[in-house]
């Protein structure tokens, strides 16, 4: 994550609501049985100490104690206890150096920052694990860390006890955890989907600096030794070196994935600990590919329908089953040479839900109007869409006569489907020429509908041949939802995420564009995107606008720092008359700018929102009381009480676009 001034602010912003929300982790510290780390019970403490030596890391970088003491202007004492607060919950990178003894900490920007899809996080565990995996994960979220046999105690105490002993094989009727195997069954669940982890003493150090330690240890050379000119070589060693380091914490879940039986996952997790971090790379990546799932069966919903957003979702479930990242390791490169995972049609058929009505959703035309050569075409690559167009370009010649095989068969299926589709539409066309009473019906014109959306013909064909059609249409979106690879099991599918991830951030920021410069400015922004640099007397001309209006809109994007200019000199002079002026859209810089724009915007919503709540304290602060809550309307006047319902539409309308932001943060940054 690039940490800019905006980003920082909301980082630290962030982590104050948390903690300002918390009563006292002291308390969780109690519940548990923690006594490795201080902690401060004082609210007024929590709320500004850790705000305070977060907004210092992050602008002078990583620190010692001794320096932190000058930064912050706070005790020693006050100062270590800020700082077992965060390190528990994982928001610090610290190392201690052997050598010297020297400790250094360092801000994680990411889990700051991912403080704010907690509550998405665990809808997506509730959704594809259940309630005890998400009060599981919500716990830990709240304590950072605990050991298994803290976790078993808190469980078990809650549960119905019988003559005074626990029943171990009780299970609550709620879904919540109330026993010692179903503690263990859900930590296996969670360990062996990468959502949880084992805590070591490298789990606190930044990736980064390990791998510039490793990298440093490979480079290295004796006194008077040259230098090693292999650097594939070197490059290759350091990263086999860094994927060991980054796979000791999956120890445990090989283990599982190879055992069986519950007695070895019991064994194992009584002697260990875990530790939920849904605020760090290493144990969102899951949550993060089923949040980019739900995002994009969303985007195709938008596109093309609710009925095919669900065939969609049902297909990127499988896809993704074994998929534990969305983007490549930065440091480590693409790990997966293999050939690009897909699925059958068969094997969506069988995951997709029954409530999904396929019929819907989706317009039909009559066989004999479908080119069935075009539509299930198998493409081989992702860019083998660009071929398509060079094809037509080509000129006719003269087709080979049809081999007998598979494409006779065919052709043959084909002409059967179109002379049996235009039977039943004579007959359909005969009988709907005559009323209930006999008499003939008059339309508005005699030609019919190319396509239907409701007909008898369509309610005879299979619902897998339906789902099909929700695939073709997916395969021939501009988007390239899917592409179609193979035929095996009805036909293959593969989604290549990351042409597919592009066009969703170029649909976002064209969505910006339009509404901050209108439609004039996101037609010759995609112009310029198209063309690439471009002389600014052909403006006017491929945009079939004004000179003047061209000016004034394309000098107000460059202000934004959505343009630029070049300027080209034709001589030595460099006047005016003879210089060339290219205008370019840089992307990669407009969405690096946009993504700090969005991280202002929820800085500035966030902000709000406290000036609102301490506008209202005196409502909230009466509100919190334990013989008020569920009975405001009845405890309250009527003035205070309408004044609060206010607060809260506010508040949900602020969230409610944190949220959306966050969404914009996602699609640019993470997925």
């Amino acid at each position: 994550m690039l940490v800019t001034k905006h980003a920082a602010e909301l980082c630290a912003l962030l982590v104050n609501d948390l903690f300002g929300e918390l009563p006292s982790v002291g308390s969780f510290s109690t519940h548990f049985g923690f006594c490795g780390v201080v902690l401060i019970a004082g609210l007024t403490f929590l709320r500004f100490s850790q705000q305070r030596i977060l907004v210092a890391l992050f602008t002078k970088g990583r620190c010692t104690l001794s320096q932190l003491v000058q930064h912050v202007s706070l005790g020693p004492r006050h100062l270590r206890n800020g700082l077992g607060v965060l390190i528990q919950q994982n928001l610090l990178y610290h190392y201690t150096d052997p050598d010297t003894g020297g400790t250094s900490y360092e801000a994680n920007s990411d889990a700051c920052y991912n403080v704010v899809r907690s509550g998405k996080i665990l809808e997506v565990i509730n959704s594809q694990y259940g309630t005890a995996e998400r009060d599981l994960v919500q716990t830990l979220m709240q304590l950072g860390y605990a050991r298994v046999a803290d976790l078993t105690h808190a469980f078990t105490s809650r549960a119905p006890k019988t003559n005074g002993h626990t029943n171990g094989s009780h299970e609550s009727s709620s879904g919540l955890i109330e026993s010692k195997n179903h503690l263990n069954s859900a930590l296996s669940r969670l360990i062996q989907a990468e959502i949880l982890e084992t805590v070591r003493p490298d789990s606190f150090r930044n990736p980064a600096e390990v791998y510039r330690e490793i990298e440093a240890d490979v480079t290295k050379t004796a006194p008077g030794e040259k230098a090693s000119k292999n650097k594939i070589e070197q490059h290759m060693q350091i990263v086999e070196r860094f994927k060991i380091f980054r796979d000791q914490s999956k120890a445990l879940k090989r283990q599982l994935d190879q055992t069986s039986g519950p007695s070895t996952k019991r064994r194992r997790l009584q002697n260990g600990s875990s530790h939920s971090d849904p605020f760090d790379d290493d144990v969102e990546l899951n949550c993060l590919v089923e949040l980019r799932n739900q995002r994009l069966a969303d985007f195709a919903a938008d596109m093309l329908g609710e009925t095919t957003g669900h065939v969609y979702r049902s297909l990127l479930d499988l896809l993704t089953a074994k998929v534990s990242r969305c983007r490549a390791d930065p440091l480590v490169g693409e790990e997966n040479k293999g050939p690009q995972p897909s699925v059958t049609t068969l094997q969506i058929y069988e995951n997709l839900s029954d409530e999904v009505k396929v019929l819907g959703g989706i317009g039909k035309a009559p066989k004999d109007k479908i080119d069935f050569d075009s539509a299930e075409k198998i493409r081989s690559g992702p860019y083998s869409y660009d071929s398509d167009s060079d094809e037509e370009d080509e000129p006719e010649v003269k087709a080979a006569p049809v081999p007998r095989g598979r494409l006779a068969r065919a052709a043959a299926a084909a002409a059967a489907a179109a002379a049996a589709s235009a039977k039943e539409s004579e007959d359909e066309g005969s009988e709907d020429d005559i009323d209930v009473q006999g008499g003939h019906t008059h339309t508005n014109g005699d030609r019919s509908t190319k396509v239907k959306f409701e007909d008898g013909a369509i309610a005879k064909d299979s619902r897998l041949d339906q789902m099909r059609q929700h695939l073709l249409l997916l395969a021939e979106s501009k988007h390239r939802f899917v592409r179609h690879c193979g035929t095996q099991g009805r036909g293959q599918w593969t989604v290549d995420f990351e042409l597919l991830m592009d066009r969703l951030r170029e649909s976002e920021l064209d969505a910006y564009i339009e509404q901050s410069f209108g439609r004039h400015g996101l037609r010759l922004t995609r112009i310029l995107r198209e063309k690439g640099k471009l002389d600014e007397k052909m403006l006017p001309s491929a945009a079939l606008m004004k000179k003047g209006d061209v000016q004034g809109k394309m000098l107000a994007m460059q202000m934004a720092g959505l343009v630029d200019v070049q300027e080209v000199p034709k001589d030595n002079s460099r006047l005016a008359n003879r210089t060339l002026f290219f205008w370019f859209f840089d992307g990669e810089r407009v969405q690096s700018q946009l993504l700090d724009d969005v991280y202002k915007g929820m800085l500035r919503c966030l902000q709000t929102l406290d000036v609102e709540r301490h506008k209202e304290r005196n409502i909230l602060t009466f509100v919190e009381r334990k013989d008020v809550k569920g009975k405001e309307e009845e405890v309250m006047t009527a003035e205070h009480y309408n004044k609060y319902n206010r607060h809260l539409e506010g508040q949900q309308k602020l969230l409610g676009q944190v949220m959306r932001l966050d969404d914009m943060v996602a699609v640019f940054r993470d997925y």
